[in-house]
């Protein structure tokens, strides 16, 4: 292990900010600099270190070929191999930079290689390649990326100086009272991955000789998901029976309450269809009334709804059928047109309901009522392997029943049997 004259260690300043200091001792004075990332701090040891070995006594007077600059740079080379403690020459060192170096076929800052990268990206999402989540991603990346490293040049930015960017979170405490921020190891991989695209998109357009993203790996994240939380069907008909009767939070004068049950289609689709309920980005917001076809009792997930861009087909069972007519979408649309997220906020914590916890429920109750694994993973666009570790035997035959036995308040369904995945009437059965 390399020992250095010089400390760096993490410090955190009177006003909070987390920095890198670098301490020790030249020329009798005591240094104690801050800096704001680890690679400025070891550039600047560096330099402490070089300077400290070039003031040591001057060796032997020796004729050389080299002119001043060039000695001059020997000697700084030399230093900093003794500075590494290096066991390898001067010589050695050369030939292995002739041999390995590849400079960039252009220059290119980083500020305007991620800009660029950005405009590309744009119009990406644009095009459908990729979702607005994605892009909100790469976008909120790509602009902390320009203010860390501004106008240095992206081929000069070092190994460490890209892992030193990933340990540092986006934002920084506050105050001086509270504790530094750390990285998640999930945080960590997701902004990797994102750098390691436009590392790519560089190396495509000459900016680098080759995607230094390969030499900082991700991080191994044990995965121990729990059982899905689900509601019982009890919770689900007080839920229902609550949202028929609904208008929305206390509403400010001279404002117009919501009509009754105009949140019904919203939990309904989440419930009985398992449809992704986020209403920003999810598929619930892109879903289409033409998506839903009651002639074969179909809801059909296209590729532009799914979170997964895959299509598939999700069985509309007689109950959520009868939600659906009592309060169809052209009257009663699945998202609500005005403050959205402080009426869905205050059902949710009304009924202390998680974000997944309806489509968990749609799972754990196909399983539990049809015994398919296959098919509820099509429905659900999940694995098999997904479908059987979280949500088999979370219910019983009997609760899934009542689960999809529930109706608008004043209806009742006929008798049913189950066939192919489906509830269907006796009586229609017996007559075929």
């Amino acid at each position: 292990m390399t020992k250095h004259k010089f400390k760096i260690t993490p410090f955190t300043n009177p006003s909070g900010t987390e920095v890198f200091r670098l301490s020790g001792t030249f020329n009798g004075k005591r240094i104690r600099e801050n800096y704001s990332t680890r690679e400025e701090a070891k550039n600047a040891r560096q330099d402490y270190e070089i300077k400290h070995l070039n003031n040591e006594p001057e060796g032997r007077t020796l004729w050389t070929t080299l002119s001043p600059e060039e000695n001059r740079d020997a000697v700084a080379a030399m230093s900093m191999l003794k500075a590494q403690a290096s066991e390898y020459s001067l010589t050695f060192a050369v030939d292995y930079f002739l041999r390995n170096f590849r400079p960039p076929e252009r220059e290119k800052d980083a500020q305007t290689a991620a800009q660029e990268y950005l405009d590309q990206r744009d119009r990406d999402a644009v095009r459908g390649f990729i979702s607005d989540l994605q892009f909100k991603a790469i976008r909120s990346e790509m602009n902390w990326f320009k203010m860390v490293f501004g106008e240095q040049p992206v081929s000069s930015i070092s190994i460490d100086a890209y892992r030193s960017y990933l340990e540092k979170p986006k934002q920084q405490p506050r105050s001086r009272r509270t504790p530094p921020r750390v990285t998640s190891l999930k945080t960590w991989n997701n902004r990797r991955g994102l750098l390691n695209t436009f590392c790519l998109f560089c190396v495509e357009k000459g900016y680098l000789a080759e995607n230094p993203m390969v030499k900082i790996p991700k991080h191994k994240i044990s995965k121990s998901r729990a059982t899905a939380e689900t509601l019982t069907a009890d919770q689900v008909k007080a839920l229902m029976k609550f949202l028929e009767t609904y208008t929305g939070p206390p509403e400010r004068k001279n404002t117009a309450a919501q009509p009754k049950g105009f949140l019904v289609p919203f939990f309904a689709l989440a419930l009985f269809a398992g449809v992704r309920p986020d209403w920003k980005h999810g598929e619930i917001s892109k879903l289409q009334s033409s998506d839903i076809d009651f002639s074969t009792n179909i809801i059909r997930i296209e590729p532009r709804t799914s979170k997964v861009n895959e299509h598939r087909t999700i069985k509309i069972q007689p109950n959520l059928r009868a939600w659906l007519e009592r309060y169809p979408l052209d009257q009663y649309p699945q998202i609500p047109p005005k403050n959205v997220d402080r009426i869905l906020r205050e059902v949710r914590q009304e009924f202390s309901l998680g974000h997944d916890v309806l489509r968990h429920t749609f799972i754990s109750m196909t399983v539990g009522a049809f015994r398919s694994i296959g098919d509820a993973a099509l429905q659900a666009g999940n694995s098999e392997a997904v479908i059987r570790k979280h949500y088999l035997d979370l219910k019983s035959v009997e609760e899934a029943d009542a689960f999809w036995a529930i109706v608008p308040e004043g209806e009742k369904l006929p008798a049913m049997e189950k066939k192919d995945g489906r509830y269907v009437l006796k009586s229609q059965e017996a007559k075929k």
